[in-house]
C-alpha cells in the first residue's frame, strides 16, 4: 500500500491533503485495485477510469451528511477504500470481504445496495423531495414520532450528488426522471461520467450525440471550458445563480449536449478533464453553491493507468482473477470446458447460417452474452440497443410479427426490467420470440443484486410462455433448436457456469426435445423416490443418485427439461407410491418445484400423496456475494442436501410403502 494511502482512512484524512499531493493518491489507489481484482476478480476497468473524480468529489463534499448516489453502483470502489473499507478491500467481493456494489449495510456512505443502470436520478429526486418536505414541514419526517426539527435542520439542507454513466443516462428510467427534475427546488448535481463505455461500448442515437461532442474536444478545449467556468465564479456581491447564467449563455449553444440537456430544462456545463483533480475540486467547490439542479458533463477514461484494461475496457469491464507481467495478462480461470453462454453464442451462429429469419438482440451485453462473433459475422442481423431491456422485448416483438426469428439474450437480473413488455407485446400476441435468459440462478461474486432466482416465477405465470432449461452443452444445442421451430414464445435459462463434465452427459440428454416432456437420465429398480432436476443441477442429482446407490437406497433421476409446461408423467410418480425431489438454481418461491406442486394440487391428489413431494431451491432471502459453489451449498442446492432430503423422506415412511 502506498505512503499516502496509508494515511487516508476516511475523508476527513482525505481533505488533510493538499491538493498537488491528491494525484500521488489517485496513483496509489490504482495500483490497490489493480492488485485487489486481479487476485479476486471485479469490476477493472470502470473504477479505474473514475479515481480522480471520486477523490474530488470526497475532497469537497462531506458524505456523512451529504448523499452521494452511484449509477450502476460497480464504479464504487474508490469510494469504498476512501470510506474506510481499504483493510477489507483485498477480500473484495468474497464471503468474508465487502460487496463489489454500493451497500448500506456496509457503510453509512452508501445510499443504496444498487446494481442495476438508470435509477440514481429518480432516488436522487426522492431524497431531494424529502429534504424539501423535511424543511417546509418543520418535522422529521423520518421519525415516526413526528419530532419537530431544530432551527438548524429546518435552515440547513443536504447535498446532493448523483455520478452516472454516458450509458445509464440514456436509460428510459434515467430520461424520465430527468423529466421530473423540475420538482426539484434545491440544489441536485448530477455528475455525467462520459467513458463512452457501459458493459460494452454505448450505442444507439444518444451515443453518437456524445460522441460527437467528445470527437469535437481537443485537450486544450476541456481545459478552456474548465477556465471558463471557473473564470466567472462568484465575487464579492455577485450571486452564484449570476455567475452561472453568464457561464451556461456562454457555451450553450456551442455543444449539441448542452442544447439536449437544455431542451429538458436541465442546466448543463461541460464537457470538462475528468482527470483534471484539481479543476475538478473548484467546479464542485462551486457547482454545490447551487439552489437548482445542474449537469457536469465530465470525460474519463476506462481503463485509466492499466494499459490491456485501457485497449479493451469491454473484455476487464467484469473480470476474473488474472496474472499480471507487464503489460501481458494471463487469466487464472481454469476453463478446460466451454460455458452455457460459449455454446449459446456459437450454436446460435450455426442456425443463423441455415435460417436467414434468426436474429439476435441484446441490451448493452454483447460479450457477456456470448454474441460477439455472431455480431462480427451477420452485423446486418444483431441489435445492441443499449441499457434498455424493454426496448429491446418490444423491437423483438415487432420483428417477429414482421416475420423474423428475434432470439433476445439479457442477464436474468436484467430480464426483470422488462416484464410488461414480455407481458403485453409478446405473451399476448403468442409471438416466436426466443429468450435466451443468461446467469440464471446463483452468480457468485456479483451478489444479491445480480443473481437470477426470479425468472421462473415471473415468466411461468404468462400464458404460451414455454420455460427450458439445458443441462449440458448437448441439450443448450436441442433447446435452441426447438424454440426456434416454436410458433410461440419460448424461454431458455442457463447459468453463469461451465458446461458438465462429459461424465455427467447421459444419452437421455441427446434426445430432442418435445414439447413438456421429461426424460429419465437414471433409472434404479424398486428406487421409492425419484430426484427431478431443472436444468444445469443435474449434476447434483446424479451426484446424489449415486451416494445414495452406495448405501442401498436407489433412486431415480428424471431431467424435467420443461417449467412450463410441467410433464404430466412427473406427477403420475405419486399415483405410483414414489416420493418426489425437485431441484433446481432458483428461489423456492414461485419456481419448477412450486409448478410441480400446484399440478399435483390441481390432480386431485391427497395430501397425504403431496406430503411426498419436497422442494430444494434458494430460500426467500437475498445470498450475498460469495463463490457460486460455495451459494449452491448455502442454498441447499447440492447432491448432500439431497441426500439428506431422501434419507428423512426414508425415515419418516412417507414414501416407498
Amino acid at each position: 500500500m502506498g505512503k499516502l494511502l496509508e494515511q487516508v482512512s476516511s475523508p476527513y484524512d482525505l481533505k488533510k491533503l493538499p491538493v498537488p499531493q491528491l494525484q500521488m493518491l489517485a496513483d496509489e489507489i490504482r495500483q490497490l485495485i489493480l492488485d485487489s481484482v486481479s487476485k479476486a476478480g471485479g469490476h477493472l476497468a470502470s473504477n479505474l477510469g473514475v479515481v480522480e473524480l471520486t477523490l474530488a468529489l470526497h475532497y469537497v463534499f462531506d458524505f456523512k451528511k451529504d448523499r452521494l448516489l452511484w449509477d450502476v453502483g460497480h464504479q464504487c470502489y474508490t469510494h469504498k477504500i476512501i470510506t474506510g473499507r481499504k483493510d477489507k478491500f483485498a477480500h473484495l467481493r468474497r464471503a468474508d470481504g465487502i460487496s463489489g456494489f454500493p451497500s448500506p449495510a456496509e457503510s453509512q456512505y452508501d445510499q443504496f445496495t444498487v446494481g442495476h443502470a438508470g435509477t440514481s436520478i429518480a432516488t436522487a429526486i426522492g431524497m431531494a423531495l424529502g429534504e424539501q418536505l423535511q424543511k417546509n414541514t418543520g418535522y422529521r419526517i423520518q421519525d415516526t414520532e413526528k419530532k419537530p426539527a431544530t432551527s438548524d435542520e429546518r435552515r440547513e439542507t443536504n447535498k446532493i450528488v448523483v455520478v452516472v454513466g454516458d450509458a445509464s443516462i440514456v436509460n428510459g428510467v434515467s430520461f424520465e426522471a430527468l423529466n421530473n427534475l423540475g420538482l426539484v427546488k434545491r440544489q441536485l448535481l448530477i455528475v455525467l461520467n462520459d467513458n463512452s463505455m457501459a458493459i460494452d461500448a454505448t450505442v444507439g442515437a444518444m451515443a453518437k450525440y456524445f460522441s460527437k461532442v467528445r470527437l469535437s474536444q481537443t485537450y486544450e478545449d476541456l481545459r478552456k471550458t474548465t477556465s471558463n467556468i471557473l473564470e466567472h465564479l462568484p465575487g464579492i456581491g455577485k450571486s452564484v445563480e449570476e455567475a452561472m447564467e453568464r457561464i451556461k449563455k456562454s457555451i450553450r449553444m456551442v455543444l449539441p449536449a448542452s442544447q439536449m440537456f437544455e431542451s429538458l430544462n436541465v442546466p448543463y456545463f461541460g464537457p470538462v478533464d475528468g482527470h483534471d483533480i484539481g479543476s475538478l475540486i473548484k467546479l464542485f467547490s462551486a457547482l454545490s453553491q447551487l439552489k437548482h439542479p445542474a449537469i457536469l458533463h465530465v470525460y474519463t477514461k476506462k481503463g485509466k493507468g492499466f494499459v490491456p484494461a485501457g485497449l479493451q475496457p469491454g473484455k476487464f469491464h467484469s473480470t476474473g482473477p488474472f496474472k499480471m507481467n507487464g503489460d501481458q495478462v494471463q487469466t487464472l480461470t481454469d476453463k478446460d470446458r466451454p460455458t452455457f453462454t460459449d455454446v449459446v453464442g456459437k450454436h446460435l451462429i450455426e442456425l443463423a447460417e441455415k435460417d436467414t429469419r434468426i436474429v439476435a438482440i441484446t441490451s448493452a451485453m454483447c460479450d457477456g452474452t456470448g454474441l460477439p462473433e455472431f455480431r462480427k459475422r451477420m452485423p446486418e442481423r444483431f441489435y445492441d440497443v443499449g441499457i434498455a431491456e424493454s426496448a429491446a422485448v418490444d423491437i423483438a416483438a415487432g420483428l417477429a410479427r414482421a416475420g423474423a426469428r428475434p432470439v433476445v439474450c439479457i442477464y436474468s437480473t436484467f430480464l426483470q426490467r422488462s416484464f410488461d413488455q414480455i407481458f403485453q407485446e409478446v405473451a399476448l400476441q403468442n409471438l416466436p420470440v426466443v429468450f435466451c435468459v443468461d446467469r440464471a440462478g446463483l452468480v457468485g461474486a456479483d451478489g444479491p443484486t445480480h443473481h437470477g432466482l426470479m425468472d421462473i416465477g415471473f415468466l411461468r405465470m404468462l400464458p404460451n410462455m414455454v420455460l427450458t432449461a439445458p443441462a449440458d452443452q448437448i441439450e443448450v444445442r436441442l433447446a435452441l433448436e426447438f424454440a426456434l421451430a416454436q410458433d410461440k414464445p419460448v424461454v431458455i435459462r442457463y447459468p453463469r457456469d461451465l458446461v458438465p463434465p462429459q461424465k455427467f452427459v447421459r444419452a437421455a440428454c441427446s434426445e430432442p426435445f418435445r414439447l413438456g416432456k421429461s426424460v429419465v437420465v437414471r433409472r434404479a429398480k424398486g428406487a421409492p423416490i425419484a430426484i427431478v432436476s431443472y436444468g444445469s443441477v443435474l449434476t447434483e442429482a446424479l451426484k446424489a443418485a449415486g451416494l445414495l446407490a452406495q448405501e442401498g437406497l436407489p433412486a431415480d433421476v428424471i431431467n424435467a427439461r420443461f417449467a412450463a409446461p410441467i410433464d404430466q408423467t412427473i406427477i403420475a410418480l405419486l399415483g405410483q407410491g414414489k416420493g418426489i425431489i425437485t431441484v433446481e438454481d432458483h428461489n423456492l418461491a414461485c419456481g419448477f418445484g412450486s409448478a410441480v406442486l400446484e399440478l399435483a394440487a390441481a390432480g386431485n391428489a391427497t395430501s397425504r400423496k403431496l406430503d411426498a413431494v419436497r422442494l430444494l431451491g434458494a430460500p426467500r432471502r437475498f445470498i450475498g456475494h460469495n463463490s457460486r459453489k460455495c451459494q449452491l451449498m448455502e442454498a441447499g442446492i447440492n447432491a448432500d442436501e439431497i441426500v439428506r432430503t431422501a434419507k428423512e423422506m426414508l425415515v419418516e415412511n412417507q414414501v416407498g410403502i
